[in-house]
């Protein structure tokens, strides 16, 4: 018993903080859109959290709009440049103050000079008179627009679910139409085993109740972890008081130790599986389950009548064959709208990472240019070929399941429809050719705040301690999974012993009880 109790309490007390702020940063991030106007100040960060040479995702792409302006997107929102990107003025009016509400995924000028903006929270177009970002409504809750494209006198609006036609006015008062998607043509009605466990985990898989109930495990973990820390701390507060306070304090010792083991024991279900999905949403252990595909769970979100449910990336319009392809999570597929039944996949394609497309444009020479954080590559889908953009060599699989390459592109700077410089996750700018320069990054511009949910993300993923543990902070989710499993495997062991011992003292008690009923008395001397 005393070695299952140091198995229990040590690793508790070494870990606990860090479960306090997995619990704290999952209900941050199991509610983006709650939380979607909090900032946290970025000097408060790490180092490696600061903004130098455009990195860390600050700029996905550019769009010209005359012969002397441009605007450049991405993390930092909108902002308006010149041609060589020396002065920059702001252009995300309309769109509040959070960095997530301002967080851009594609940005088009359309034909007929109409500028359009496709956020994490929806659709958006630019007011010529007041140069304010006025939202665009779709028939959808929540959409995440990821791509517009022209598509002649209208505009086609793709979010993670559904694609759209709209009117090209430049109002927000124009209705969308949906425009439907085929089934793929290797759709086996099965859903990805990531996401499922992704589902699983955030509580996504009952919809919102589902998440509220994640929340109460959080929050009861929370509790599990201070009370813990109350009665292992206590006797050594206690000494130090006095007699009136030290009574009250036991008090409340009673109280928090039977409700941690009440929660430990009742909720013990709940926590393991928290446990056990979000070690497998991390490297190492994602690398095993990131393509893997499963029965979709009946009823879940999973179970969806459009089988393209939260799978769409990104979107180009093939000027060649008159296709649309589609980038989705699970790979890309032509079709022609209103035309083909099925959506048809793509025999060889460049390698994506499991985060999804950053780029993706057509080039002059029915090619196409395909960046993630698995690398940049050239596709020739008419060829069946795939080139390294960089090296200009046949491309080479990095291996299913790595989320990084060599190269983490984060996106793409263009010139005459063709791509002059791109932006590494972590290196910035890169030059693609020699006449380009690359532009200082503005201080007003490196010093815009974090988003609280990224923060909770990179707390919640253990990449914020990279700082002190360098590459081996990949180890720390799993590593925190299994101590957390013995944690609880150990407090339940613990639980059943002392209420097994209790039952048999209440056992011998009885028995000695009636034992005592049927002993006979003293005898009368009579």
């Amino acid at each position: 018993m005393k070695r299952i109790r140091k198995y229990h309490k040590w690793p508790s007390l070494i870990i606990g903080f860090f479960l306090i702020l997995f619990a704290a940063s999952g209900i941050v991030m199991n509610h983006r859109n709650w939380f979607s106007g909090a900032n946290f100040p970025r000097k408060l960060m790490p180092p490696e959290y600061s903004y130098r040479n455009w990195n860390l995702a600050a700029v996905k792409g550019n769009v010209s709009l005359d012969d002397n302006n441009q605007l450049i997107y991405g993390n930092i929102g909108i902002w308006k440049t010149d041609k060589s990107f020396s002065s920059f003025s702001d252009f995300n009016a309309g769109f509040g103050g959070g960095m997530d509400q301002r967080k851009v995924f594609t940005l088009l000028h359309s034909k007929a000079g109409n500028l359009y903006a496709g956020t994490l929270f929806g659709l958006y177009t630019c007011n010529e008179s007041s140069k304010r970002w006025e939202q665009i409504a779709l028939p959808e809750k929540s959409p995440r627009v990821v791509k517009i494209v022209k598509n002649g006198e209208e505009l086609l609006i793709l979010t993670r679910s559904h694609l759209y036609s709209l009117p090209d006015r430049g109002s927000q008062s124009e209705v969308a139409t949906e425009i439907p998607v085929p089934r793929a043509g290797d759709d086996d009605g099965k859903a990805g085993l990531f996401r499922t466990l992704w589902i699983i985990h955030s509580g996504e898989l009952m919809g919102l109740p589902g998440k509220i109930l994640v929340d109460l495990v959080g929050l009861s973990l929370i509790f599990i972890v201070l009370s813990g820390y109350y009665y292992t701390f206590l006797p050594s507060l206690a000494r130090r008081s006095g007699e009136r306070l030290r009574k009250k304090l036991r008090k409340i010792n009673r109280f928090s130790i039977n409700w941690h083991n009440n929660l430990g024991i009742y909720g013990i279900l709940f926590l393991t599986i928290t446990s056990i999905t979000g070690m497998f949403l991390r490297p190492p252990l994602l690398i095993p389950v990131a393509y893997a595909r499963v029965n979709p769970i009946p009823g879940s979100v999973l179970d969806h009548s459009n089988r393209w449910h939260d799978k769409f990336r990104d979107m180009v319009s093939d000027p060649a064959s008159g296709e649309l392809i589609l980038s989705t999570s699970e790979g890309f597929y032509r079709f022609v709208p209103g035309k083909d039944t099925i959506a048809h996949p793509y025999g060889v394609q460049p390698e994506v990472s499991v985060m999804g497309t950053t780029a993706f444009q057509a080039l002059y020479d029915s090619s196409f240019i395909v960046g993630s954080f698995s690398g940049i590559y050239q596709w020739f889908p008419h060829r069946d070929l795939v080139l390294n953009y960089i090296t200009g060599l046949p491309a080479v699989s990095s291996g299913r399941g790595n989320p990084f390459g060599s190269v983490a592109v984060a996106g793409v700077i263009n010139q005459a429809g063709r791509p002059v410089a791109m932006l590494d996750y972590n290196a910035g700018w890169i030059p693609l050719v020699k006449d380009i320069k690359k532009p200082e990054m503005p201080g007003f511009i490196a010093k815009l705040p974090v988003s609280l949910w990224n923060l909770a993300l990179e707390v919640h993923t253990g990449r914020i301690f990279s700082v002190i543990l360098g590459d081996f902070y990949i180890l720390y989710v799993p590593l925190m999974g299994l101590t957390t499993l013995l944690i609880l495997i150990t407090g339940v062991w613990i639980w059943l012993k002392i209420k097994r011992k209790k039952s048999n003292k209440k056992i011998q008690e009885g028995q000695n009880h009636e034992n005592h009923k049927a002993a006979p008395g003293p005898q009368s001397p009579l």
